[in-house]
């Protein structure tokens, strides 16, 4: 009889507006999978399901409002790598990444596009591998920030490759596509839909793509490891998280539907404009997911050696 009074607060979910946190702030690809979900979910639930942000260093402020709000299905976090990086990067944060939440779903993977200036003599990965052995130390790459995305994608590829390289950080992304541009960096990794603007412009020669298989927004274009880096892949990813407790018929009622909302061809529409591969896990996968991806954002964090700003 105890377990009733949750079971039909769970049945009633949602009868409010629910809201879908982002700590980082709009204009990523995170954000564009974000509004999406809350126009469709608003539609189908008949509740408002909003958006808001609360970003601020590197995202810890708005995780640790999520990890203290109320464990009732109306907080989720929307959410990338960095809910696992800025425990090491920081030394602390004020929440546990993995105490404080539950896994719901992973909603995509992003890979990262390397980078060249137009007028570089660089025109292959095989060219800038010859460079960089070359003139040791010599090659400068940016990033936006050290434990960036950027910044792990470039010293994965430095460690598998085997290169002494600089690493240059800058506060943003677009400052280190800014200085590639303008030749001050000679190479730098940075996501599709940031970078696809000055590709098309000119402005930059794309390389090749750091995921597993080749992106469907750039098909010609091959990965670093068809193109002479074995093995090497780095993708991050979106998902979503929710507050420890959180009743399990809420977070599978709230996977589920996100479920529904990603295999809508719409989606995969939106995915090759933004430069995102739809990869969807459901609370369970997802969960299963968890400490696995986790440890490789570590290790990552390690290869690096990135420390906070």
């Amino acid at each position: 009889m105890l377990v009733l009074p949750r079971a039909r607060a769970a049945e009633a979910w949602p009868n409010r507006a629910v809201t879908l946190l982002e700590p980082y702030g709009p204009g990523t690809n995170l954000d564009a999978i974000t509004r999406y979900l809350s126009e469709r979910l608003t539609r189908q639930w008949n509740v408002p399901v909003v958006v808001d942000y609360r970003a601020g260093a590197n995202g810890v402020i708005g995780t640790e409002f999520v990890a203290r709000s109320a464990p009732d299905g109306y907080m989720w976090l929307f959410t990338g790598p960095g809910h696992f990086t800025n425990e090491v990067l920081m030394g602390k944060v004020p929440f546990d990444p993995i105490k404080d939440f539950r896994p719901v779903a992973r909603l995509a993977s992003v890979m990262l596009v390397l980078v060249v200036p137009a007028d570089s003599p660089i025109h292959s990965v095989k060219d800038l591998l010859d460079a960089a052995r070359k003139d040791p130390d010599k090659l400068r790459y940016a990033s936006a920030g050290s434990g960036s995305a950027q910044h792990l994608a470039a010293a994965g590829f430095q460690a598998a490759a085997k290169l002494a390289i600089q690493h240059i950080p800058y506060k943003t992304q677009s400052a280190a596509l800014v200085a590639t541009i303008g030749g001050q960096i000679d190479f730098t990794f940075a996501a599709l839909a940031t970078a696809a603007g000055q590709l098309q412009a000119g402005k930059l020669r794309a390389l090749a793509v750091t995921g597993p298989r080749r992106s469907q927004s750039l098909p010609d274009l091959p990965t670093v490891a068809e193109s002479g880096v074995p093995g090497y892949e780095f993708f991050s990813f979106n998902a979503v998280f929710v507050p420890a407790h959180t009743p399990d018929a809420i977070v599978r009622k709230f996977s589920d539907a996100i479920g529904t909302a990603v295999r809508d061809p719409k989606f995969s529409e939106m995915a090759k404009i933004q430069g995102f591969e739809s990869d969807y896990a459901d609370m369970r996968q997802w969960t299963a997911a968890v400490p696995g991806e986790q440890a490789k954002w570590v290790n990552l964090i390690r290869i690096s050696g990135a420390k906070s700003e």
